[in-house]
C-alpha cells in the first residue's frame, strides 16, 4: 500500500456509460492481480470519500495501469471527464488472487459485466509462465460487451453470453461455462462479477478450487471502518483488507 499522485494519461469510454482511464506514477509498488486503488476525487461537489477502483490492466515497466468503471454519481462522473492532471490515490489494496500455485497450468476465468475487466490482470502476470487461460464473460446485453478483444487474443477460449441473447451465447454466463467444464479440466477457477454469479458457480459444486473477488460499498478502503463487511464462514470480513479475493468455500452467499 502506498499513496502517491497518479497521473491521467488516457480517459475513453468503452460503451455507453462505461469508462476506461490509464494513469502514470513512476512510483508504482508491486502488483498482485485482483487489488484495487484507492483514488481522490479532489472533495469534487461534496464528495468526501475516495473511490475504490479496480485494476484492468498494469505495466511494471511502463510505470502505468489501467482502470475500468461505470459512471454511477458525483464522483465517477467526474473522474470521467478528466482529460490530465494528477488525483491522489492509495496502491494497491486488498487481497488479490495470490493464491496461485505453480502447478496450476490451466485457470478458468468467469466474468460478469464489470468484474470482467480485472480478471485480465490475472493472464498478464501469469501468461509468461505458461499458463492457459478460459476465459468466460457475461453481460447483460450486447451493448455492454467490453473486453472482448484483449481477452480473446490472450486466452485459448474466450466465450461470452448475454442474458437477452442479443450476442453470443444466450444463456448466464456460468452455464456457458458449466457446458465446458469438464472437457477444459482447470486446475482452478478465478471469478469477479455480481453475487448472484457467484451463487450460481458455488452451486455447480465442481470441486475445483475457486476463488472469487468480492466487491462491497467502502468507506475508508484501508479495513478501519467495517462499511464493507462480508458475511464468511469465519464471521464478516472486510472486503477492502481482508479480501476482495477469498476462497468461494469461504463465504456465504
Amino acid at each position: 500500500m502506498k499513496e502517491l499522485f497518479l497521473n491521467v494519461k488516457e480517459n475513453t469510454e468503452l460503451t455507453k456509460g462505461v469508462i476506461r482511464m490509464k494513469f502514470h506514477s513512476p512510483y508504482l509498488p508491486e502488483f498482485t492481480p485482483g487489488q484495487f486503488i484507492n483514488i481522490s476525487v479532489g472533495r469534487f461537489d461534496g464528495v468526501l470519500l475516495r473511490r475504490p477502483i479496480s485494476v484492468y490492466k498494469h505495466d511494471a515497466a511502463a510505470k502505468t495501469l489501467e482502470c475500468v468503471f461505470e459512471i454511477k454519481g458525483k464522483g465517477t462522473t467526474f473522474l470521467s471527464r478528466l482529460k490530465g492532471g494528477d488525483l491522489p490515490a492509495t496502491v494497491f489494496l486488498g487481497n488479490g488472487f495470490d493464491k496461485i500455485p505453480e502447478t496450476a497450468k490451466k485457470i478458468a476465468l468467469v466474468g460478469g459485466g464489470l468484474g470482467c475487466p480485472p480478471l485480465y490482470s490475472v493472464i498478464q502476470k501469469y501468461k509468461y509462465k505458461g499458463v492457459k487461460f478460459y476465459t468466460y464473460l457475461g453481460f447483460g446485453t450486447k451493448s455492454k460487451v467490453i473486453c472482448e478483444d484483449d481477452f480473446a487474443k490472450v486466452s485459448e477460449k474466450t466465450v461470452v453470453a448475454t442474458d437477452d441473447g442479443s450476442y453470443g451465447e444466450a444463456d448466464f454466463i456460468t452455464n456457458a461455462f458449466k457446458r465446458d467444464v469438464f472437457n477444459i479440466a482447470p486446475d482452478m477457477i478465478l471469478s469477479c462479477g455480481p453475487a448472484p454469479m457467484f451463487k450460481a458457480l458455488k452451486a455447480l459444486d465442481l470441486k475445483i478450487p475457486t476463488y472469487i473477488s468480492t466487491e462491497a460499498r467502502m468507506g475508508c478502503g484501508i479495513g478501519a471502518c467495517y462499511v464493507c463487511a462480508c458475511l464468511t464462514t469465519n464471521g464478516n470480513r472486510r472486503v477492502c483488507a481482508d479480501g476482495p479475493v477469498f476462497d468461494i468455500k469461504e463465504v456465504i452467499l
